[in-house]
Parts: structure tokens; C-alpha cells; sequence
């Protein structure tokens, strides 16, 4: 207080900072065009997420996401160099081609030796004592999976692999912890905890996601009354949320003319 007061009239207003009040209008509508923006590029991106998932399901993985890619890559270029080994021999020797396709066939196992992932999210919506709880297919194996039936409340995100910061949505790949759950396989509730992993390459409901990844310790009656809210809202917006890929298609379209013209 005291420097301000000593300040001079030509240091005060060089130390201070005046915008005009158009150019906070301006500023703050900037920002509203770009909210609306994202809201509806997320509207059409959930809508072609409703198109590819199942009625029940909530979350699915894809079957080649850019690991698997690779490995594909790689599988294919161990047998190029396994074919081509006696012509490539002439030139570089027998041992530089058979370590090659030796190293690209490890490195193909390896981009599908995926454990703990989690396939695919559905509900229960059979009426029974689960109904609306989750059933879970974890992958063991790139050919071998298990399924789960988890109650809400005993799931949550313990950390986010990807972008975690302020203004992302934290969904993108999770480590999700399992207090307890049954396993189909045994027919018998587990009460060891489980760790497992969702990717963030897969198609999702994103409202639901959320809920899911969401810590719900302290929310015992309240979390059952706004599970079963969800579930009536998924069935409602699955009724009728669906969209034909021309449909969406033209949608994304329209999206993209609407952001050109603001």
C-alpha cells in the first residue's frame, strides 16, 4: 500500500492495467462459440458411440487399436524376411535375416500379450437380484477372457494414464481397482480386490463411464438410487439416440459448417 500511494501519476499508469469493457465482451462470447463448439462435436462423437455399441453395453474395446497395429506390422515383416532369407543371405549373410524375423515375430507376440484389460462394459437388465449391476469381460489373454458381475459401488479409478489436467475428462485409460465381485467362471463371490485396466482406445458411454470411474465409499443408498436413474436413462437414450452412419455422417457435416460460420 505504501508504494502505490508514493508512486507517481505517470508510474501508477504505467504499473497498471486497464481493458476495455468491448473487449471483454468480445472475450467472453470468444469463449461461449467455443464451448458450444465442443458441446456439439461431443453430442455427435456420443451419438456414433451409441450407433456401435450394443444394447446393454456401456463401454467396448477395439479389436485393432495402434498396438495391435503394430504387432500386425511386425508379424507381417518377420514373415517377408523368413521368405526372403535365402535371397537376403547373398548379400548380408545368413544370420542378419533369421535374427531379424526372430526379433520382429517377438516384438508381434509381445504387441498382443495384453493381461487385465478390460473388454467390454455391459448392464444387467434381466429383472434379477443383478440387475444393474455391471458385467465385466476381462481379457487374460489376447485369446482368452472372463467374465464378472461387479456391483457399482465396488469399482473406481484409482489413476488416469492419460491427460489428466483441468479441462480433460479423465477417461481416456484408467486403473481400475475391483473390492469385490463374482466370477461366472467359479460361480462364486470373490472378496480379494482386483486390479485391472481400461483403455482409453474404445467406444464408450461417456455420462456412464463416468459414474463408473467415479469414487462412491461414501454414497452407499445414494449411489444404488442414481444407478438405477442411469439405467433408465441409458435404455431411453439407446431407444432413441441411435443413428445410421449417412445420418451421422451428415451430422458431423452440419457440425463442421455451424463452427466455420460462428
Amino acid at each position: 500500500m505504501y508504494e502505490v500511494q508514493s508512486r507517481s501519476v505517470n508510474e501508477h499508469e504505467l504499473f497498471s492495467f486497464s481493458v476495455e469493457r468491448q473487449n471483454l465482451l468480445w472475450v467472453y462470447n470468444a469463449n461461449l462459440n467455443y464451448v458450444e463448439q465442443l458441446q456439439r462435436q461431443d453430442v455427435s462423437d456420443q451419438l456414433a458411440d451409441f450407433s456401435r455399441l450394443g444394447p446393454n453395453q456401456i463401454f467396448a474395446k477395439r479389436a485393432l487399436n495402434p498396438r495391435r497395429f503394430k504387432g500386425i506390422g511386425a508379424f507381417i515383416s518377420a514373415y517377408g524376411l523368413f521368405t526372403y532369407a535365402p535371397y537376403l543371405a547373398v548379400y548380408v549373410g545368413a544370420t542378419a535375416p533369421f535374427l531379424g524375423a526372430v526379433a520382429a515375430g517377438l516384438y508381434g507376440m509381445l504387441s498382443f500379450s495384453e493381461s487385465q484389460i478390460v473388454n467390454s462394459i455391459s448392464l444387467i437388465k434381466d429383472g434379477s437380484s443383478n440387475h444393474g449391476k455391471l458385467d465385466i469381460n476381462i481379457g487374460l489373454t489376447a485369446f482368452t477372457s472372463t467374465d464378472i458381475i461387479v456391483d457399482v459401488k465396488d469399482v473406481h479409478s484409482l489413476v488416469a494414464l492419460g491427460n489428466d489436467d483441468l479441462g480433460y475428462e479423465g477417461q481416456d485409460g484408467n486403473v481400475l481397482r475391483i473390492r469385490r465381485y463374482f466370477d461366472k467362471s467359479t460361480n462364486q463371490w470373490v472378496e480379494k480386490e482386483r486390479i485391472v485396466t481400461l483403455p482409453g482406445d474404445a467406444i464408450r458411454d461417456r455420462r456412464f463411464i463416468d459414474w463408473v470411474l467415479a469414487d462412491k465409499n461414501e454414497e452407499s443408498g445414494l449411489a444404488d438410487e442414481f444407478q438405477d436413474l442411469l439405467v433408465r436413462l441409458q435404455t431411453q437414450e439407446r431407444a432413441s439416440g441411435k443413428i445410421g452412419t449417412l445420418d451421422l455422417l451428415a451430422a458431423r457435416d452440419q457440425v463442421t459448417i455451424l463452427s466455420d460460420t460462428d
